[in-house]
């Protein structure tokens, strides 16, 4: 693999790939911070230029991706940045956990080019803060906004506005279409998703019988735990991070659909 990572600090975990031609720097020098997480995936040929990146557990960031700014960018964990995205931190940009970012979709953190001298007013920095559980479905032009939880862009959105809580939005400009479509999300109960998650570990252990079956799903956490066992608790959406083989083979499995975040790191 022919790649180059340039940074005074640098944090690769367990379980990376990072594809050909992938470049991560700061204005063509050093970065001063990149943190890449457990599990990430870096498709070919992304650019990164930033000063300071963060990229969470698991996140899948997709080939021909652009992620550019002189502020710092955090990417959340179990993210999804689609094919030729752009992504600017101009201003500070904040992807929370879970978020997905369609193909071709472009997050901007800045207005500028018309001539301040000759009096355009066009011309601001503003920090965007996109929280857990957004989806942008793909060819979505994205202020400096702010997305609450579980909110939702159809695509070719436009969005110039602050996105509500479990809410979707659509058009050009995208207007709130929840009461014609509803929400993204629905209420699950703790013991739909436990009989749910069981059913994808007998899938998964069905597919890679090699594995020891050291994987246990729970309705809560008590104090006694097996120090050898990886616990998904079904209730507050936490796992037990271990980083054995076979939970970096889990956590890939259950990706894109069903997500987890470590008990001691999760974003709220």
């Amino acid at each position: 693999m022919t790649y180059s990572i340039e940074a005074k600090e640098l944090r690769i975990g367990k379980g990376v790939r990072i594809g050909e031609g992938v470049n991560i720097s700061c204005s063509g020098g050093t970065a001063e911070k990149i943190v890449i997480g457990d599990g990430v995936y870096l498709g070919h040929h992304i650019e990164v230029d930033c000063p300071i990146v963060e990229i969470g557990d698991y996140t899948m960031i997709r080939e021909y991706t652009q992620i550019l700014g002189n502020k710092k960018c955090e990417i959340g964990s179990c993210c999804w940045i689609g094919q030729y995205c752009i992504i600017n931190s101009t201003a500070n940009l904040r992807i929370g956990n879970g978020v997905g970012i369609g193909a071709h979709s472009q997050l901007w953190t800045h207005i500028r080019f018309g001539d301040t001298l000759q009096g355009c007013k066009w011309d601001d920095d503003k920090e965007m803060l996109i929280e857990d559980d957004v989806w942008f479905v793909g060819h979505c032009l994205v202020s400096p906004i702010h997305a609450k939880r579980k909110s939702m862009a159809m695509l070719g959105s436009v969005i110039t506005k602050d996105m509500e809580e479990n809410h979707i939005y659509a058009g050009v400009p995208a207007i709130d279409v929840t009461e014609k479509l509803g929400t993204q999300y629905e209420d699950v109960s703790v013991d739909q998703k436990y009989t749910i998650m069981n059913k994808k570990l007998e899938e998964f252990y069905k597919i890679n019988p090699q594995y020891s079956r050291s994987i246990t799903v729970v309705k809560k956490w008590t104090k006694k735990q097996d120090p050898n066992v990886t616990y998904f608790n079904v209730s507050d959406r936490t796992y037990v991070k271990r980083l054995t083989e076979e939970e970096i083979e889990f956590m890939k499995f259950l990706l894109m659909k069903i997500k987890f975040y470590p008990k001691s790191f999760i974003i709220t």
